[in-house]
């Protein structure tokens, strides 16, 4: 019983609101929370210093002395912010718990609070055995490490390193500052580094990687070493890697000539070894026909070695080199990968991205591909079947990636230029493309009339139906008027003639009162019948307007009840199609009906305007009002205005607030 009491009690309080329960004030009793638990959104309110801080990325975390955390703003709290807290500062941040899919996150629901300027908490040291710990996600740390790499992600520096037996990289978010030529330096170099502990995820929350977030490049200090720096040796590209020729750990000079530079990402060069791509974030922007001495380390490519250069030195300047001219089959070779080369193709397709434009060729039986990167410009228009001059880096893939021995598979030439693809003979006019495009033409015209033809006869049938379902409802609606007024009053009078037959030997007194009330009776009823007649007779053209027909029915609808009507018209009155003017006249009797029979008004009044291509009739009574969405699809009067609107393609409103009357409102297109 005991357990069932406490079940029931944590069911209770999980049940409590957020705003009810007592918040957590400390990082540590956030990370201890389930993932289900950190989803519920539990308050917190928690105190601690920033240790990263990013405001164009807006990302930010805090540390309370024993824990870090991670503290999402979100986009629209954190335009709230008058000033981005910075590296240092004491925040309080207010808000819910969430679960942030890897570990348990703040969630700000309102916008944080700097409290002070104040000193940094001491960073954990940590080995490499620590740093693999799924656990220290968001911690402050300081930890040794080796450089293995330093490259550009992006605007992102991101360095490469290794502690002990882990492998993690940093990241320092660009734009970096012009004064940090040093970092390209660190490379073989021990360092220890100062940050925010990261981690890359999959899907099922699992940990894929570590890094560190620093702040600045000045997180990345460099320890003293005894070793003294490698000398680097000028080889050929074609010894690197191999058995007896430099390894990875090896500094070495290749001289070559520039083919193509990618600013940012680094250059192709011919050697005298072949082919060579030179990956570097640091090189002089360079232009074809440079010749340059670069240093660096050999690194593993998909069909050939690539070195990732520290430096490249600009040597002089030669003539641009031409592409090497061979056909597609032959440039699936690995001897060709990182060459500039050129073949002639068919065009078969082409695909346009968000980064570029792919362009598939033939060659014979070879098919490949082309690619145009959009910052290198627009390619021109060409149309399938088009015979093409093709130029460009040729980049190869194997066609087994693990197998030891690697057979070149795919072929792609990166485009230098739109100048890279040279027309040598337009597609002929009937290619497979076109007949496939003309023949798809014809079937969806043909369709196009098929549907035409089936949406016009389906348009004529509804019409037709609207039409007699309008007729049956006008026909009910009469019925129901002739039960309600002149069966009704025929009934009362002919009661009232009874009392008189009963009464007129006894009491010829009571007599005379039986029969004056059915004199009343008989002109009532006689009113109602004039009023039942004009209903069903049409508007006849000649005989009267609109505006007159709608005049006289209200007059005659008015006379003996007290009832104030007014009429009113805006802009240029003119005849109208009949079909218009019997709806509008239809729809304004029914109205004025409505008023008169249910909402005892003491004034009316008509409205009618008519403006360029449409005109429209309001009646506005000052009565009871009645519930609208109460009477849709109750009676015939109101489903019958509406079927005649919706039949002249209209709109139809009826606004009447409760004790504040009735504004009906229809507008026609002419």
């Amino acid at each position: 019983m005991r357990g069932v009491f406490l079940l029931l009690g944590w069911m209770m309080v999980s049940w409590l609101p957020a705003q009810a329960r007592e918040p957590i004030t400390n990082i540590a009793a956030i990370r201890a929370l389930t993932p289900e638990e950190a989803a519920s959104e539990l308050p917190v309110n928690v105190r601690g210093v920033v240790t990263f801080s990013n405001k164009r990325e807006i990302t930010l975390f805090i540390h309370d002395g024993t824990n870090g955390i991670y503290v999402d703003q979100g986009d629209l709290e954190a335009r709230k912010l008058a000033v981005w807290p910075e590296l240092g500062d004491q925040v309080e941040v207010s808000g819910v718990s969430g679960n942030g899919i890897f570990a348990p996150v703040i969630r700000g629901t309102s916008p944080l609070r700097i409290i002070s300027k104040g000193a940094l908490p001491a960073p954990k040291a940590v080995d490499g055995l620590e740093l693999a710990k799924p656990g220290l996600d968001c911690d402050w740390v300081t930890v040794d490490a080796y450089v293995t790499d330093v490259m550009m992600n992006g605007n992102a520096l991101v360095i490469q390193c290794r502690a002990g037996s882990s492998d993690f990289h940093v990241l320092i978010e660009g734009p970096l500052p012009p004064d940090q030529e040093a970092l390209w330096d660190l490379p073989d170099r021990r360092v220890r580094i100062r940050g925010v502990v990261a981690t890359v995820f999959n899907a099922n929350g699992q940990m894929t990687r570590r890094f560190l977030r620093v702040n600045s490049p000045s997180d990345v200090v460099p320890l003293p070493s005894a070793e003294l720096s490698q000398e680097a040796r000028l080889v050929s590209s074609s010894q690197l890697l191999r058995l007896d020729g430099p390894g990875p750990n090896d500094r070495v000079k290749v001289e070559g000539v520039v083919t193509f530079d990618m600013p940012g990402r680094g250059v192709f060069l011919r050697t005298d070894g072949g082919g060579l791509w030179v990956q570097t974030a640091r090189a002089p922007q360079t232009r074809p026909g440079e010749l340059v001495e670069i240093e660096g380390r050999p690194r593993s490519g998909r069909m050939r070695p690539f070195i990732h250069a520290s430096v490249i030195r600009m040597m002089g300047r030669q003539e641009a080199p031409a592409p090497i001219n061979r056909r597609a089959v032959e440039l699936l070779d690995t001897r060709f990968d990182s060459e500039l080369v050129s073949t002639e193709a068919e065009l078969l397709n082409i695909f346009r991205g968000a980064d570029g434009t792919t362009f598939e060729l033939r060659d014979g039986t070879i098919v490949f591909r082309g690619w145009l990167d959009l910052a290198n410009g627009l390619p021109p228009d060409l149309l399938p079947g088009s015979k093409l001059k093709v130029s460009g880096i040729a980049q190869i893939t194997a066609l087994a990636e693990y197998t030891p021995m690697q057979v070149e598979d795919k072929l792609l030439l990166r485009l230098r230029s739109p100048s890279d693809l040279v027309l040598l003979r337009p597609p002929p006019w009937w290619t497979p493309q076109r007949l496939a495009s003309a023949f798809t033409a014809i079937l969806v015209l043909l369709v196009a009339i098929y549907q035409r033809s089936r949406l016009r006869r389906k348009r004529r049938q509804e019409s037709q139906r609207k039409s007699f379902e309008a007729v049956l409802a006008e026909r009910g609606r009469f019925a129901r008027e002739i039960h309600d007024s002149l069966a009704q009053g025929l009934t009362s009078i002919s009661l009232q003639l009874e009392c008189v037959r009963n009464q007129i030997t006894d009491s010829p007194a009571l007599a005379a009162g039986h029969l004056e009330t059915a004199r009343e009776l008989v002109r009532e009823s006689m009113r109602e019948a004039r009023r039942t007649i004009w209903n069903l007779r049409p508007l006849a053209l000649g005989e009267a307007d609109l505006a007159s027909a709608l005049q006289k029915y209200a007059a005659d609808l008015t006379r003996d009840n007290g009832i104030s009507c007014q009429q009113q018209i805006e802009g240029s009155p003119r005849p109208l199609p009949q079909e218009y003017e019997n709806a509008l006249l239809r729809i304004g009797q029914e109205s004025l009906t409505n008023a008169v029979r249910h909402a005892a008004p003491r004034r009316i009044l008509v409205r009618l305007r008519f403006g360029d291509g449409w005109v429209t009739l309001v009646v506005k009574d000052d009565g009871r009002g009645f519930d609208v969405a109460g009477r849709v699809g109750k009676g015939y009067g109101l489903t019958g205005m509406r079927e005649r609107v919706d039949a002249l393609g209209g709109s139809l409103s009826i606004d009447s607030p409760a004790g504040e009357g009735t504004e009906v409102s229809v507008t026609l297109p002419i």
